[in-house]
Protein backbone atom coordinates (compact mmCIF):
# COMPACT_ATOMS: atom_id res chain seq x y z
CA UNK A 1 0.00 0.00 0.00
CA UNK A 2 1.87 3.55 -1.06
CA UNK A 3 -0.48 5.15 1.99
CA UNK A 4 3.00 2.83 4.58
CA UNK A 5 5.73 4.15 2.08
CA UNK A 6 4.32 7.35 2.45
CA UNK A 7 3.75 7.58 5.72
CA UNK A 8 7.33 6.11 6.60
CA UNK A 9 8.85 9.20 4.46
CA UNK A 10 6.75 11.24 6.76
CA UNK A 11 8.55 9.66 9.91
CA UNK A 12 12.23 10.24 7.82
CA UNK A 13 11.30 13.81 7.22
CA UNK A 14 10.07 14.68 10.96
CA UNK A 15 12.71 12.99 12.81
CA UNK A 16 15.23 14.95 10.64
CA UNK A 17 13.13 17.74 12.00
CA UNK A 18 13.28 16.84 15.45
CA UNK A 19 16.97 16.76 15.19
CA UNK A 20 17.92 20.13 14.07
CA UNK A 21 15.13 21.38 16.68
CA UNK A 22 17.13 19.31 19.56
CA UNK A 23 20.60 20.95 18.36
CA UNK A 24 18.99 24.45 18.13
CA UNK A 25 17.62 24.21 21.73
CA UNK A 26 21.20 22.24 22.60
CA UNK A 27 22.83 25.07 21.44
CA UNK A 28 20.46 27.84 23.30
CA UNK A 29 23.51 29.62 24.78
CA UNK A 30 26.66 28.52 22.45
CA UNK A 31 28.26 32.03 21.93
CA UNK A 32 28.00 32.97 17.92
CA UNK A 33 25.44 29.87 17.28
CA UNK A 34 23.09 30.19 13.75
CA UNK A 35 20.28 28.35 14.33
CA UNK A 36 18.47 25.89 11.46
CA UNK A 37 15.40 24.92 10.06
CA UNK A 38 14.40 22.12 8.01
CA UNK A 39 11.49 22.39 5.21
CA UNK A 40 9.56 19.38 3.43
CA UNK A 41 8.54 18.87 -0.07
CA UNK A 42 6.40 15.87 -1.98
CA UNK A 43 8.93 13.47 -3.66
CA UNK A 44 6.58 12.61 -6.37
CA UNK A 45 3.11 11.60 -7.43
CA UNK A 46 2.05 8.88 -9.67
CA UNK A 47 -0.50 9.67 -11.89
CA UNK A 48 -3.35 7.31 -11.96
CA UNK A 49 -5.24 9.43 -15.42
CA UNK A 50 -3.81 11.89 -17.12
CA UNK A 51 -5.99 14.93 -17.63
CA UNK A 52 -8.32 15.30 -20.89
CA UNK A 53 -8.73 18.09 -22.48
CA UNK A 54 -12.14 19.40 -23.63
CA UNK A 55 -14.15 17.99 -26.25
CA UNK A 56 -17.68 18.85 -28.46
CA UNK A 57 -19.98 18.43 -25.47
CA UNK A 58 -17.98 17.68 -22.44
CA UNK A 59 -15.36 19.44 -20.94
CA UNK A 60 -12.07 18.88 -19.82
CA UNK A 61 -11.11 16.53 -16.66
CA UNK A 62 -9.03 16.95 -14.43
CA UNK A 63 -5.92 14.43 -13.71
CA UNK A 64 -6.10 11.61 -11.31
CA UNK A 65 -2.08 11.71 -8.76
CA UNK A 66 -1.40 9.99 -5.93
CA UNK A 67 1.22 11.57 -3.58
CA UNK A 68 3.93 9.34 -2.57
CA UNK A 69 5.52 10.56 0.33
CA UNK A 70 8.08 13.62 1.43
CA UNK A 71 11.27 14.10 1.40
CA UNK A 72 13.05 17.23 2.54
CA UNK A 73 13.26 20.18 0.56
CA UNK A 74 16.02 22.35 2.40
CA UNK A 75 18.37 22.17 5.54
CA UNK A 76 18.66 26.69 6.39
CA UNK A 77 20.69 28.00 8.61
CA UNK A 78 19.75 31.55 10.03
CA UNK A 79 22.57 33.83 9.82
CA UNK A 80 20.81 36.36 12.07
CA UNK A 81 22.73 38.18 14.54
CA UNK A 82 22.10 37.16 18.04
CA UNK A 83 21.63 38.70 21.10
CA UNK A 84 24.83 40.86 22.68
CA UNK A 85 26.04 39.40 26.06
CA UNK A 86 29.20 41.90 27.93
CA UNK A 87 31.63 40.45 29.53
CA UNK A 88 34.30 43.21 29.59
CA UNK A 89 37.11 40.73 28.36
CA UNK A 90 39.55 42.71 26.46
CA UNK A 91 39.92 39.64 23.80
CA UNK A 92 35.97 38.99 23.56
CA UNK A 93 34.91 40.52 20.47
CA UNK A 94 31.64 41.21 18.34
CA UNK A 95 30.68 41.95 15.30
CA UNK A 96 27.68 44.53 15.30
CA UNK A 97 26.70 43.76 11.67
CA UNK A 98 27.80 41.46 8.77
CA UNK A 99 30.87 39.79 8.61
CA UNK A 100 33.02 36.90 9.77
CA UNK A 101 36.36 36.63 11.91
CA UNK A 102 39.08 34.49 9.88
CA UNK A 103 40.60 32.03 11.83
CA UNK A 104 42.93 29.27 10.44
CA UNK A 105 45.52 26.50 11.62
CA UNK A 106 47.56 26.28 8.77
CA UNK A 107 50.96 27.75 9.37
CA UNK A 108 50.55 30.29 5.93
CA UNK A 109 47.41 30.39 7.24
CA UNK A 110 45.61 29.35 3.65
CA UNK A 111 43.51 27.31 5.03
CA UNK A 112 40.59 29.73 6.17
CA UNK A 113 37.71 28.88 8.39
CA UNK A 114 34.86 31.52 9.46
CA UNK A 115 33.16 32.27 12.53
CA UNK A 116 31.17 34.18 14.53
CA UNK A 117 31.55 33.48 17.98
CA UNK A 118 34.51 36.38 19.23
CA UNK A 119 35.73 34.15 22.14
CA UNK A 120 39.46 34.40 21.51
CA UNK A 121 41.99 34.54 23.93
CA UNK A 122 46.11 34.73 24.01
CA UNK A 123 48.14 31.97 23.88
CA UNK A 124 51.78 31.17 25.47
CA UNK A 125 53.56 33.23 22.54
CA UNK A 126 51.05 36.05 22.78
CA UNK A 127 48.73 34.97 19.41
CA UNK A 128 44.93 35.47 19.35
CA UNK A 129 43.48 32.30 18.90
CA UNK A 130 39.98 30.64 18.93
CA UNK A 131 39.60 28.01 22.27
CA UNK A 132 40.30 25.41 19.16
CA UNK A 133 43.49 26.66 19.13
CA UNK A 134 42.86 28.44 15.61
CA UNK A 135 44.79 31.66 14.81
CA UNK A 136 42.99 34.87 14.45
CA UNK A 137 43.81 36.29 11.50
CA UNK A 138 44.39 40.37 10.52
CA UNK A 139 47.20 42.38 9.66
CA UNK A 140 49.84 43.21 11.75
CA UNK A 141 51.67 47.02 12.28
CA UNK A 142 55.80 47.26 11.62
CA UNK A 143 56.93 48.57 14.66
CA UNK A 144 56.16 52.28 13.51
CA UNK A 145 52.44 51.46 13.52
CA UNK A 146 51.91 51.04 9.68
CA UNK A 147 49.58 47.96 8.94
CA UNK A 148 51.14 45.77 6.68
CA UNK A 149 48.98 44.20 3.69
CA UNK A 150 49.42 40.94 4.10
CA UNK A 151 46.86 39.16 6.01
CA UNK A 152 48.71 36.83 9.01
CA UNK A 153 47.75 35.74 12.52
CA UNK A 154 47.29 38.53 14.46
CA UNK A 155 49.88 38.47 17.72
CA UNK A 156 49.76 40.76 20.75
CA UNK A 157 53.51 39.80 23.02
CA UNK A 158 54.56 41.47 25.85
CA UNK A 159 57.68 41.30 24.52
CA UNK A 160 56.86 43.71 21.76
CA UNK A 161 58.72 46.77 22.77
CA UNK A 162 58.40 50.76 21.99
CA UNK A 163 62.06 51.99 20.60
CA UNK A 164 63.51 54.94 22.38
CA UNK A 165 63.14 58.51 20.53
CA UNK A 166 65.61 61.33 21.25
CA UNK A 167 63.58 64.56 22.28
CA UNK A 168 64.27 67.15 19.33
CA UNK A 169 61.56 69.99 20.57
CA UNK A 170 59.59 71.25 23.35
CA UNK A 171 57.52 74.14 23.69
CA UNK A 172 57.04 76.00 27.13
CA UNK A 173 53.20 77.86 28.00
CA UNK A 174 51.78 79.71 30.40
CA UNK A 175 51.68 83.37 32.31
CA UNK A 176 54.74 85.34 33.61
CA UNK A 177 53.83 87.61 36.43
CA UNK A 178 53.95 91.36 35.05
CA UNK A 179 54.02 92.04 39.01
CA UNK A 180 57.75 90.07 39.63
CA UNK A 181 60.14 92.53 41.50
CA UNK A 182 62.96 93.67 38.75
CA UNK A 183 66.63 92.48 39.10
CA UNK A 184 69.37 94.59 39.75
CA UNK A 185 72.08 92.38 40.13
CA UNK A 186 75.17 92.70 37.93
CA UNK A 187 74.68 89.28 36.57
CA UNK A 188 72.32 85.99 36.72
CA UNK A 189 75.37 83.62 37.46
CA UNK A 190 78.17 83.80 39.33
CA UNK A 191 80.44 82.60 42.52
CA UNK A 192 79.11 82.35 46.13
CA UNK A 193 78.56 85.63 47.82
CA UNK A 194 78.59 87.64 44.68
CA UNK A 195 76.26 90.09 43.36
CA UNK A 196 74.17 87.56 41.35
CA UNK A 197 70.86 85.73 41.14
CA UNK A 198 72.48 82.62 41.57
CA UNK A 199 75.39 81.91 43.49
CA UNK A 200 77.04 78.78 42.19
CA UNK A 201 78.63 76.31 45.40
CA UNK A 202 80.56 73.35 44.98
CA UNK A 203 80.28 70.93 48.51
CA UNK A 204 81.88 67.59 48.28
CA UNK A 205 82.06 67.98 44.74
CA UNK A 206 78.66 68.56 44.27
CA UNK A 207 78.21 71.98 42.62
CA UNK A 208 75.12 73.80 42.50
CA UNK A 209 73.44 77.33 42.00
CA UNK A 210 71.54 78.49 44.66
CA UNK A 211 69.32 81.16 44.53
CA UNK A 212 70.77 84.67 46.34
CA UNK A 213 67.81 85.45 48.86
CA UNK A 214 68.23 89.41 47.97
CA UNK A 215 67.29 88.53 44.17
CA UNK A 216 64.69 85.64 45.17
CA UNK A 217 61.72 87.89 44.39
CA UNK A 218 63.35 89.00 40.51
CA UNK A 219 62.46 85.14 40.06
CA UNK A 220 59.36 84.67 38.58
CA UNK A 221 59.25 81.04 38.05
CA UNK A 222 61.71 78.07 38.04
CA UNK A 223 60.34 74.94 35.99
CA UNK A 224 62.25 71.71 35.82
CA UNK A 225 61.04 69.13 32.84
CA UNK A 226 62.73 66.09 31.86
CA UNK A 227 64.49 65.27 27.97
CA UNK A 228 65.68 61.51 26.03
CA UNK A 229 68.87 61.28 24.62
CA UNK A 230 68.79 58.54 21.41
CA UNK A 231 69.18 55.11 23.73
CA UNK A 232 66.22 56.34 26.11
CA UNK A 233 68.28 57.95 28.93
CA UNK A 234 66.46 60.45 30.84
CA UNK A 235 68.08 64.20 31.46
CA UNK A 236 66.60 67.01 33.65
CA UNK A 237 66.81 70.35 32.47
CA UNK A 238 66.01 73.51 35.00
CA UNK A 239 64.86 76.84 33.19
CA UNK A 240 64.74 80.20 35.54
CA UNK A 241 62.88 82.85 34.44
CA UNK A 242 64.39 86.19 36.17
CA UNK A 243 63.02 89.67 35.58
CA UNK A 244 65.36 92.64 33.88
CA UNK A 245 63.35 95.51 32.74
CA UNK A 246 59.54 95.79 32.97
CA UNK A 247 58.93 94.46 29.66
CA UNK A 248 61.93 91.83 29.60
CA UNK A 249 63.00 88.60 31.07
CA UNK A 250 66.08 86.44 31.17
CA UNK A 251 66.07 82.99 31.29
CA UNK A 252 68.55 80.77 32.47
CA UNK A 253 69.34 77.08 31.69
CA UNK A 254 70.51 74.07 34.30
CA UNK A 255 71.03 70.56 34.13
CA UNK A 256 70.62 68.72 36.54
CA UNK A 257 72.04 65.19 37.92
CA UNK A 258 70.83 62.51 39.60
CA UNK A 259 73.17 63.23 42.61
CA UNK A 260 71.78 67.28 42.57
CA UNK A 261 74.79 67.88 40.53
CA UNK A 262 74.72 71.19 38.28
CA UNK A 263 75.60 72.43 35.05
CA UNK A 264 75.20 76.23 33.89
CA UNK A 265 74.14 76.39 30.09
CA UNK A 266 77.20 77.40 28.32
CA UNK A 267 79.12 74.62 29.80
CA UNK A 268 80.90 71.92 27.41
CA UNK A 269 78.13 69.61 29.07
CA UNK A 270 75.15 72.05 28.09
CA UNK A 271 75.78 74.07 25.19
CA UNK A 272 73.49 76.81 24.76
CA UNK A 273 73.00 78.60 21.17
CA UNK A 274 72.15 82.00 21.99
CA UNK A 275 71.20 84.10 25.29
CA UNK A 276 67.16 83.77 25.80
CA UNK A 277 66.00 87.23 26.31
CA UNK A 278 61.91 87.17 26.36
CA UNK A 279 60.15 90.35 25.08
CA UNK A 280 57.14 91.08 25.87
CA UNK A 281 54.81 93.94 23.87
CA UNK A 282 52.31 96.10 26.21
CA UNK A 283 49.86 93.83 25.48
CA UNK A 284 51.05 91.00 27.20
CA UNK A 285 52.38 89.38 24.35
CA UNK A 286 55.99 88.57 23.07
CA UNK A 287 57.36 91.11 20.63
CA UNK A 288 58.85 87.95 18.62
CA UNK A 289 58.62 84.61 18.71
CA UNK A 290 61.91 82.80 20.46
CA UNK A 291 63.64 79.48 20.73
CA UNK A 292 66.93 78.56 21.92
CA UNK A 293 69.13 74.96 21.05
CA UNK A 294 70.14 73.33 23.99
CA UNK A 295 72.81 70.66 23.13
CA UNK A 296 73.83 67.91 25.76
CA UNK A 297 77.08 66.69 25.73
CA UNK A 298 78.41 62.95 25.17
CA UNK A 299 79.44 63.01 28.31
CA UNK A 300 76.30 63.11 30.35
CA UNK A 301 74.81 60.53 27.57
CA UNK A 302 76.16 57.12 28.22
CA UNK A 303 76.94 56.41 25.14
CA UNK A 304 74.22 58.08 23.05
CA UNK A 305 75.93 60.82 22.01
CA UNK A 306 75.72 64.71 22.38
CA UNK A 307 72.63 65.32 20.88
CA UNK A 308 70.31 68.69 20.38
CA UNK A 309 67.02 70.08 21.17
CA UNK A 310 65.08 73.06 20.29
CA UNK A 311 62.99 74.94 22.97
CA UNK A 312 59.90 76.83 22.33
CA UNK A 313 58.91 80.61 24.01
CA UNK A 314 56.82 81.73 21.71
CA UNK A 315 53.28 80.91 23.56
CA UNK A 316 54.26 82.40 26.75
CA UNK A 317 52.24 85.70 28.29
CA UNK A 318 52.90 88.20 30.87
CA UNK A 319 50.08 89.42 32.66
CA UNK A 320 49.78 90.25 36.41
CA UNK A 321 48.84 86.67 37.76
CA UNK A 322 50.69 83.83 39.00
CA UNK A 323 53.25 82.47 36.74
CA UNK A 324 52.66 79.02 35.38
CA UNK A 325 55.34 78.82 33.15
CA UNK A 326 55.81 74.79 32.48
CA UNK A 327 56.64 72.49 29.53
CA UNK A 328 53.39 71.34 27.66
CA UNK A 329 54.48 69.67 24.62
CA UNK A 330 58.02 67.41 24.83
CA UNK A 331 58.87 64.59 21.87
CA UNK A 332 61.09 61.98 22.71
CA UNK A 333 60.31 59.11 25.13
CA UNK A 334 62.57 56.16 27.14
CA UNK A 335 62.43 52.42 25.85
CA UNK A 336 59.16 51.18 27.20
CA UNK A 337 57.29 47.17 26.52
CA UNK A 338 53.87 46.05 26.04
CA UNK A 339 51.70 47.20 29.12
CA UNK A 340 48.07 46.41 27.83
CA UNK A 341 46.83 46.60 24.80
CA UNK A 342 42.58 47.39 23.85
CA UNK A 343 40.48 46.68 20.70
CA UNK A 344 38.95 49.62 19.19
CA UNK A 345 35.63 49.22 16.99
CA UNK A 346 37.50 49.28 14.20
CA UNK A 347 39.58 46.13 14.88
CA UNK A 348 42.77 47.84 15.42
CA UNK A 349 44.63 46.50 18.59
CA UNK A 350 46.01 49.51 20.28
CA UNK A 351 49.66 48.88 22.87
CA UNK A 352 49.77 50.95 25.88
CA UNK A 353 53.34 51.05 26.68
CA UNK A 354 54.77 51.69 29.90
CA UNK A 355 56.84 54.53 28.21
CA UNK A 356 53.45 56.24 28.00
CA UNK A 357 53.47 55.25 24.23
CA UNK A 358 50.58 54.03 22.68
CA UNK A 359 50.72 52.54 19.18
CA UNK A 360 48.85 49.99 16.36
CA UNK A 361 50.01 46.45 17.07
CA UNK A 362 47.67 45.42 14.19
CA UNK A 363 44.17 44.87 12.83
CA UNK A 364 41.62 42.24 12.88
CA UNK A 365 40.11 41.40 9.39
CA UNK A 366 36.93 40.34 8.36
CA UNK A 367 35.61 37.85 5.52
CA UNK A 368 31.53 38.19 4.08
CA UNK A 369 29.97 36.13 1.08
CA UNK A 370 27.56 37.29 -1.61
CA UNK A 371 25.59 33.91 0.27
CA UNK A 372 26.31 33.45 3.52
CA UNK A 373 23.36 31.11 3.76
CA UNK A 374 25.67 28.76 1.40
CA UNK A 375 28.44 28.23 3.94
CA UNK A 376 28.83 25.00 5.38
CA UNK A 377 29.27 24.65 9.47
CA UNK A 378 32.39 22.37 10.49
CA UNK A 379 32.85 22.35 14.17
CA UNK A 380 33.86 24.55 17.20
CA UNK A 381 31.04 27.49 16.01
CA UNK A 382 33.20 27.80 12.28
CA UNK A 383 32.31 27.47 8.69
CA UNK A 384 33.67 27.00 5.56
CA UNK A 385 32.82 28.44 2.39
CA UNK A 386 31.69 26.24 -0.11
CA UNK A 387 30.67 26.73 -4.41
CA UNK A 388 27.28 28.62 -3.66
CA UNK A 389 28.73 31.12 -0.87
CA UNK A 390 31.16 32.15 -3.26
CA UNK A 391 34.95 33.04 -2.44
CA UNK A 392 35.19 35.24 0.89
CA UNK A 393 35.19 39.12 0.42
CA UNK A 394 38.19 40.28 2.71
CA UNK A 395 37.27 43.79 4.63
CA UNK A 396 37.75 45.68 8.04
CA UNK A 397 35.55 46.65 10.45
CA UNK A 398 33.53 49.73 10.18
CA UNK A 399 34.11 49.97 6.34
CA UNK A 400 32.27 48.85 3.37
CA UNK A 401 29.47 47.68 4.43
CA UNK A 402 31.18 45.51 7.38
CA UNK A 403 29.98 45.53 10.90
CA UNK A 404 31.99 47.34 13.15
CA UNK A 405 33.51 45.67 16.41
CA UNK A 406 32.19 45.84 20.06
CA UNK A 407 35.03 45.30 22.09
CA UNK A 408 34.43 43.51 25.63
CA UNK A 409 30.96 41.41 24.17
CA UNK A 410 30.00 38.57 22.73
CA UNK A 411 27.31 37.43 20.44
CA UNK A 412 25.08 35.13 21.53
CA UNK A 413 22.94 31.69 20.13
CA UNK A 414 20.01 33.45 17.53
CA UNK A 415 17.78 30.44 18.69
CA UNK A 416 14.24 31.99 19.73
CA UNK A 417 12.85 29.02 22.24
CA UNK A 418 9.37 30.05 21.93
CA UNK A 419 9.88 29.34 18.19
CA UNK A 420 11.44 25.84 18.89
CA UNK A 421 9.49 24.59 20.87
CA UNK A 422 6.43 25.45 18.88
CA UNK A 423 8.48 23.81 16.07
CA UNK A 424 8.85 20.74 18.76
CA UNK A 425 4.99 20.15 19.05
CA UNK A 426 3.94 20.36 15.69
CA UNK A 427 7.10 17.95 14.41
CA UNK A 428 5.61 15.82 17.08
CA UNK A 429 2.18 15.50 15.79
CA UNK A 430 3.72 15.20 12.26
CA UNK A 431 5.59 12.23 13.19
CA UNK A 432 2.50 10.94 15.61
CA UNK A 433 0.13 11.04 12.65
CA UNK A 434 2.57 9.46 10.17
CA UNK A 435 2.52 6.67 12.84
CA UNK A 436 -0.56 6.10 13.08
CA UNK A 437 -0.91 6.07 9.44
CA UNK A 438 1.11 3.13 9.17
CA UNK A 439 -0.93 1.60 11.72
CA UNK A 440 -4.05 1.71 10.01
CA UNK A 441 -2.67 1.13 7.07
CA UNK A 442 -1.35 -2.24 8.61
CA UNK A 443 -5.09 -2.64 9.99
CA UNK A 444 -6.40 -2.81 6.24
CA UNK A 445 -4.01 -5.17 5.58
CA UNK A 446 -4.79 -7.18 7.85
CA UNK A 447 -8.21 -7.22 7.18
CA UNK A 448 -7.40 -8.19 3.33
CA UNK A 449 -5.76 -11.30 5.05
CA UNK A 450 -8.88 -12.26 6.95
CA UNK A 451 -10.83 -12.02 3.58
CA UNK A 452 -10.24 -15.49 3.12
CA UNK A 453 -11.26 -17.02 6.38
Amino acid sequence: MRSMFSAVSGLRAHQTRMDVIGNNIANVNTVGFKGGRVTFQEVFNQTLRAAGSPQVGRGGTNPHQVGLGISVASMDTFHVRGAVERTDYNTDLMINGSGFFLVSDDPNFLNRSFTRAGNFALDEQGNLVTTEGFKVLGYMADENGVLQPRIEGLVISKAVTSDAKVTENAVLEGNLDSQTQISAATANVGPNGGDTVYWEKTVDGIRTFEVNPAYEEAIARETTFQVFDRLGGMHQIKLSFIKTTNNDFVVEAFYVEENGNMFHAGSPELGQSAAINLNFLPTGKLSLATSVELTIGDTLTSGAGPFTFEIDFSKLNMFANTSTVSATSIDGFKQGTLNDFAIAPSGEILGAFDNGQRRVLGQIALANFKNTSGLAKTSANMFVNTQNSGEPIIGQPGVGGFGALNPGALEMSNIDLSREFTNMITTQRGFQANSRVITTTDEMLQELVNLKR
